[in-house]
This record gives C-alpha cells, structure tokens and sequence, in this order.
C-alpha cells in the first residue's frame, strides 16, 4: 500500500507532463485559427465520437452492398458540402467544394499527401513510385515519367499499335443479337494494350490459348497482390494481418517478371537509338531506360503506372456500354455521327478523335456519372486551412486543419452536385455537354493539379478509338441485364457488378 500511494502521485504527474506538450499543441492552433479567421466545422452525427467506428460499418455496409459512391452522396446532402468526423482519434474531413479541391490538390499542394496513407501498402508490392509517394522522390517519379505521355507519341505510335487489340476485340464480340458480357473482353483488351505499352510485348489474355505459362503466372500473383493492397490500403491499423507468405511471393513474381523485361530492353539495340524517326513503336521501359539506369527505380515506375494502366480503358469501356446499352438513342447518334466523320477513309489520330464532339460528349458523361475513381484521399503534412467550409448555413469561412487530418474528396458526389451540372445530374444525358462548362475543379475524372493523371491523354484515345471501332462494326444494341440501375463493386477502381451485359446486331 505505501508503494501504490507513492505512485499514484508519481503516474499523475506523469501523464500531466506527458499532456502538457498536447495542450500546447492544441492552444497554438486555437490562437491560429482565430487569427485566420477560422470557423468550426459541421461535424456530423456519431454514437462513437472518438474511434468513429459507426461511420465505418456504415460504410462498409454499403461497400457490401453495392451504393458505397451512393452512400457518400447521401451522406453530402444530408450535412452540406464540407464537414467533419472523428475517426481514430483525428479529424477526417469530406468535402465536394472545388475551392477545397484546388487547395489541396494545386495552391497549397505542398501541405498535402499521400506517402504516410498508400506506402506501407504499396511497397511491397510495387516498391516506391509516382503512386505513393511525396516530395523529392515523387518529383524524381514525375520527370521520369511525364515526359513519355505527350500527344504526338500516342496519336503516332501508340494508336497504330491499338488498333490491333480493338480488332481481336471485335472478333471476340458476337454479332447476331447472343447476349454477352462485355467487362471481362474489355479487361483482358485493355491487359493486352497496357502490357504491349510498357513491355513491349502483350501477355495474349485475349486469346487465353496463346497466353504463355510465365504470363499466366505473373497475371494470377499481380491479380492477388493488388487485391492484397487494397485489404492494406482500407486497414491500415492491422495491415499486419494481410502480410502472409502468398502476398509476399506474389510480390517477388511480379517484380521478377518486370525485371525480364527490363533486362530485355537494355540488350536490344531499339534502346540505344534515340532518333525518334528509328522507332517503329512506343515501348515505356525503352523510354524510361533512356533516362535512368537504375533496374529498381524503373521496375518500380513500370509496376506503379501498371497498377492504374491496365485496368482504366477497361472500367471506362464497360461504363460506356452500360450507358449506352440503356440509352439505344444515344447509340444511334453516336454513330450517325462517326459515319459522317468520313469513317476510315483519313486514318484516326488524336486529334479527329478529339474533334468528333458527340463522341466527346458520351465520354465526358460517362465520367462524370460513374467515374472509374469515386472517392480519392489526401492527409495533412502539416497545419494549414481548407478556403471554406467553416462555419454553418451560408456564412462559411475557412476552416483549419491540422496535421495528421485526413480530407476525402467524393468525385461521384461533385459530379452530381444539381447546382453545378444541372437539375437532372443524376441523369446519363451527354447533351448537357453541348453547353455546359463546368466551374474549374468541378469535373475532374482525372484528378487535377501536378498529380493529375499523366495518362489520362493515352486513356481517353484508346477508349475514344475503341467507341468508333466498336460502333462501326455494329449497327444498334440492346440491355440484357435484368439490373437496370448501376451496382458498384470496389476495388482500387469503381466497377461495374454486373458487368455490361449487351446484345449487338451488325
């Protein structure tokens, strides 16, 4: 008994020397959002202030359901444009306001991240790159990388070069009203496409006979690590439980077939010329060979833009036809307007593709009511404001935050804001774009600011390509899911559920 009386003081004292420093903390940041003008922000409503486990089974109820973008939405018109929850302790913030988009993502880009959320997930996997890291590294990452995305080289190189996987595509497609499911076809295309981009050589998943053994196996370990990751990604406090022995040779299987391409590259004579005009085809690992010599910074480049790459066309394209399947009007239009085009007479480049406004129009609308990315997520690096979203009703000012807080922005939700977009947002109707222009940071399927997608040129030419090739080859198409509303599935990616199951008649 006298040594507990004796310690109790002593573990008082203790944990008030151990507060002191956080009620410092927290006094300077009061004293700065007073003198910034800072109001408090809306919180919204929680039975666990603290952890905000609530809010997280909600959500994960509505992942397991299918509406997790829908859930957002409802969530948004319920507390305003910008408001705030507890979670582990720390403040997470969910806004749809563009000025706060813009702030995080370009003016105050500096104070903002992602290393500390995506690194202890991606590592692993795909070692350190343009996907999950921050300052100096991630500037290294960009200029190695930026450069190889220009116009010119997809509309001369890479599009001739496409145009094969659309037509093995075509084949695969029936013509005589037999329903199919479009999603898969359009993944294993997209596979094909993104492999032949960065290595070189496509893996054949088109053609699941010709596919090679070392193909095959390095498709099912990066299949199985990607979902890994995204286990890690959305668990990070037991991100413990997702390191098994699979995951890890899956990551070794991976990286190993990577590192053969690059040995390849670096004994073919292609990657030594650098006139332009000596270059039959655009192979990424030349280009970043060109740049750097490093094996393991360009294996980890090449898994990192792989990540993204080889599934956006396909997400994108099975979106599209979803669409399109339900609105059989817009199809005919479209492709009244790729026959008056002048069809393959001149040959398709760039900027056609881009000409054709109709056609630009169905693509603007299908990413803007289901965008492939429907949520994305920075954290603050250190103390600093968001321009509004202070305050309640209409006098919204500033509000601070601080470092360690997280901000989510829900794509889906901003590209359905009826103010921005119109009364029928939550309507397919590529019309709109015939006279809309959106407010800057309001549409932004690609992201915006220095980390805005620098694929995203290569990305809608090869579904803008795709929609012609298609649409030429088959004269009207019909709905043949029972689901007429769209079901998400989540992965890194917003999926459709239930693919886009079509029936076409030449």
């Amino acid at each position: 008994m006298p040594g507990l009386i004796i310690t109790f003081p002593i573990l008082v004292l203790i944990s008030i020397l151990c507060a002191l420093p956080r009620l410092k903390i927290y006094h300077r940041r009061q004293a700065a959002a007073r003198d910034l003008g800072c109001l408090p922000p809306t919180y919204a409503q929680q039975r666990d202030p603290i952890f905000g486990l609530d809010v997280v089974l909600r959500l994960l109820e509505a992942l397991r359901n299918g509406r997790r973008n829908v859930s957002f939405g409802a969530i948004f018109q319920k507390y305003g444009h910008t408001f705030q929850i507890n979670s582990w302790g720390g403040n997470k913030i969910f806004t749809i306001e563009p000025k706060n988009l813009q702030a995080v993502l370009a003016t105050d880009f500096a104070s903002w991240g992602v290393e500390p959320l995506r690194l202890f997930a991606f590592e692993p996997f795909v070692g350190k790159g343009i996907m999950c890291c921050d300052g100096t590294f991630w500037e290294h990452s960009r200029a190695l990388i930026k450069p190889t995305f220009t116009k010119t080289q997809i509309a001369d190189l890479h599009l001739s070069a496409f145009e094969a996987h659309v037509q093995r595509l075509i084949q695969s497609i029936p013509g005589d009203g037999t329903t199919v499911d479009l999603q898969p076809l359009f993944a294993r295309m997209a596979l094909d496409s993104s492999t032949e981009f960065i290595f070189g050589e496509a893996v054949g998943a088109l053609d699941p006979d010709s596919i090679s053994n070392t193909a095959r196996e390095f498709l099912g370990a990066y299949n199985h690590g990607q979902m890994v990751v995204g286990r890690r990604f959305q668990l990070p406090h037991w991100n413990i439980l997702t390191q098994d022995r699979r995951f890890l040779d899956s990551c070794k299987a991976a990286q190993a077939f990577v590192e053969k391409y690059i040995t390849n590259a670096r004994m073919d004579p292609q990657n030594a010329t650098p006139e332009k005009s000596k270059v039959e085809r655009f192979i990424l690992v030349h280009e970043l060979l060109k740049r750097t010599k490093d094996v393991k910074d360009v294996r980890n480049q090449l898994l990192n833009i792989f990540l993204p790459a080889h599934e956006a066309t396909g997400v994108a394209l099975t979106n599209v036809f979803f669409q399109l399947a339900r609105n059989p009007s817009v199809y005919a239009k479209l492709r009244k307007e790729i026959h008056a085009s002048g069809g393959d007479q001149v040959p398709w480049t760039f900027e056609r593709l881009k000409s054709l406004r109709y056609l630009q129009h169905v693509i603007s609308e299908t990413f803007r009511i289901n965008p492939s990315i429907g949520t994305t997520i920075r954290i603050a690096l250190r103390d600093t404001t968001l321009p509004t979203g202070g305050g309640s009703g209409e006098s919204k000012g500033p509000m601070y935050v601080n470092k360690g807080d997280l901000v989510t922005f829900s794509l889906y939700a901003l590209h359905r804001r009826k103010d921005l977009f119109g009364p029928d947002a939550d309507k397919f109707r590529p019309e709109r774009w015939e006279t809309l222009r959106p407010p800057q940071w309001s549409y932004m399927p690609f992201g915006g600011g220095p980390r805005v997608c620098p694929g995203q040129n290569l990305a809608l030419t090869e579904v803008a390509y795709s929609l012609v090739k298609i649409l030429q080859a088959f004269g009207a198409i019909e709905n043949r899911d029972p689901v007429v509303e769209f079901v998400e599935v989540y992965k890194l990616t917003t999926d459709s559920k239930n693919g886009a199951k079509v029936a076409f008649v030449r």
